[in-house]
């Protein structure tokens, strides 16, 4: 009996967490994570070049879509708001479920500004009141790259910058602000003919971000995620 009861207590102990290393195990070295634009149907809308780029420099890099409305018009304000949700839901069950795996952000349009809004915080007109990001830091912390495309809430001068524009998107921030955790990894691509992210009148522009800028975040992404 002295030597039975370790050894039955030694076998409960390590087959109590056998499901979750199996689980683990099964896990990706790099995982995208891809939010779309506005009105595009649910998938990664336009952000989906950029996360092929991105498994075809890291082969077997699995990717999941930002499940939320992407409605415009009247809507637009509670799509945004749902979309912060599914932003910080999505990432946390995630990074839960795979903590060794880097994670990798791209976020298109509207995409883009409920990444912004979650990993940066607010205020954002109807759409979030509070200043603190809601993303939990312990979370973040999983996430290595974040790209943002035609991010409407676009504001010149930041260190992220990328692009021409020198005006703001419809939904700026204020001047000077910077991401308070994150802008080290972060990349904002932004142009002056876009009428979303800037101040422009060309919205085919809007759709061109990966063509004109995606090898340029690739080797952000390559940058900031290293060798996995």
């Amino acid at each position: 009996m002295k030597v039975s009861t370790p050894l039955l207590f030694l076998s409960g102990a390590i087959a109590a967490p056998s499901n979750d290393i199996e689980a683990r195990q099964s896990c990706a070295k790099v995982h995208v994570i891809g939010a779309r634009e506005t009105t595009v149907p649910q998938g990664f809308g336009s952000s989906q070049a950029m996360i092929q780029l991105i498994q075809g420099a890291y082969p077997g890099t699995t990717s999941e879509a930002i499940v939320y409305p992407a409605a415009g018009g009247n809507s637009y304000g509670s799509s945004v708001t749902a979309g912060i949700k599914a932003v910080v839901d999505q990432v946390s069950a995630f990074t839960k479920k795979c903590p060794n795996t880097a994670v990798v952000m791209v976020g298109y349009s509207q995409g883009s500004q409920i990444m912004d809004d979650a990993f940066c915080g607010g205020p954002d007109g109807s759409s979030m009141s509070g200043t603190a990001a809601p993303l939990p830091a312990d979370v973040g912390k999983h996430v290595k790259a974040i790209i943002f495309m035609g991010d409407p809430r676009n504001v010149p001068g930041l260190s992220y910058n990328v692009g021409t524009a020198k005006a703001g998107g419809f939904a700026a921030r204020p001047s000077g602000y910077q991401c308070p955790a994150y802008a080290d990894r972060i990349k904002s691509y932004c142009d002056a003919e876009d009428p979303y992210c800037s101040n422009g009148n060309n919205a085919q522009h809007h759709q061109q971000y990966v063509q004109i800028y995606g090898q340029q975040a690739l080797a952000f992404v390559k940058q900031k995620v290293g060798s996995v």
